[in-house]
């Protein structure tokens, strides 16, 4: 079998579609469509079926799609260890980063990666809900991503995940809201306070969920937004309450907010490093994901002592949001 045309199979399963695997392969639509022909003759096997207008995989079309995946990543093994012996090596790493995740982790790995010399470090921008992270790893070496249900989310994709942090979501309030004068807080507590939330299918949103189904009464929703800094200032101008990660809400320190850990429900967010297993394989990728987990593990015991608290008050004379 030859392996290019197992590899077109393989970015098929991935990006579902001819055209998007022609275009991610700088080659045309009927090329792909060739391999896939001469591939399917020399194995005897139907690995492609047309569907509308389009193909999908048959089983045995995502099994050895597996098996391509599998190839690609002893391949990419052989070659790392080969690179111990030559200089030559992957010089450039593309990774996307959610806006929170880079605030909190860019400018640290950017200094590490500055030390190895020859390597270049082109950091992106994706902010998209927790189903869609999985897919970005076909255009990208390294993609963070986070979810509230635990790193095993990415992991049932075959994916190599790189756990980086387990960081809380306190709930911000402003300045002198009643809410403030509590160490903790309950569903109950929060849930009849004006909410400014993150659109549907965004980590947060789903532990605004818990907090109804605890509390038993949907919460007041407002303004919708994906920018944390955007809540930060909703909330701190008296629009309503949020939920914000702790680190980085402590690292921004900037909106008078007061911040308080939430019980009976879990209220965190696992931060993980996203790759292709044969990406993960090279021995560069490799270097810079032990940059992210050194990165992560010095931010970790810095604050992991830290209770949430008050932000500086420069801001606490604003009013407080009222349910």
């Amino acid at each position: 079998m030859d392996v290019k045309r197992l590899q077109i199979l393989r970015e098929l399963a991935d990006r579902q579609s001819v055209g998007a695997t022609a275009e991610a392969m700088n080659v045309t639509a009927s090329a792909v469509s060739q391999q896939l022909k001469t591939l399917q003759a020399e194995i005897g096997v139907v690995l492609v079926e047309k569907v509308g207008r389009g193909v999908q995989l048959t089983e045995a079309g995502y099994a050895m799609a597996a098996a391509a995946a599998d190839i690609a990543t002893a391949m990419a093994r052989a070659e790392s260890t080969i690179d111990t012996y030559r200089k030559g090596w992957q010089t450039r790493v593309s990774a996307a980063f959610f806006p929170s995740a880079a605030e909190m982790l860019l400018p640290g790995v950017l200094h590490r990666v500055s030390s190895v010399e020859g390597l270049t470090f082109d950091a992106h921008f994706e902010d998209p809900g927790t189903a869609h992270f999985a897919p970005l790893v076909a255009d990208y070496d390294i993609v963070l991503a986070h979810s509230v249900d635990g790193p095993e989310v990415f992991a049932r994709q075959g994916l190599a995940v790189v756990p980086l942090l387990e960081e809380a979501l306190d709930v911000a309030v402003p300045a002198g809201h009643p809410l403030a004068a509590k160490a903790r807080l309950s569903p109950g507590d929060v849930v009849d306070y004006p909410w400014i939330g993150v659109p549907e299918g965004f980590p947060f949103d789903t532990v605004l969920r818990q907090i109804e189904l605890h509390a038993g009464r949907q919460a007041n929703r407002g303004q919708r937004y994906p920018d944390l800094r955007v809540l930060e200032a909703l909330v701190g101008a008296g629009h309503g309450i949020c939920l914000l990660p702790r680190y980085t809400a402590r690292a921004s320190a900037r909106r008078g907010l007061v911040l308080r850990p939430l019980t009976e429900v879990k209220a965190s967010r696992s931060i993980v490093a996203l790759s292709r297993q044969e990406v993960a394989a090279r021995g560069t990728i490799g270097i810079v994901l032990d940059m992210l987990r050194s990165e992560a593990a010095e931010i970790a015991k810095e604050l992991q002592d830290s209770p949430p608290g008050k932000c500086p008050p420069e801001h606490q004379d604003r009013p407080a949001g009222k349910p």
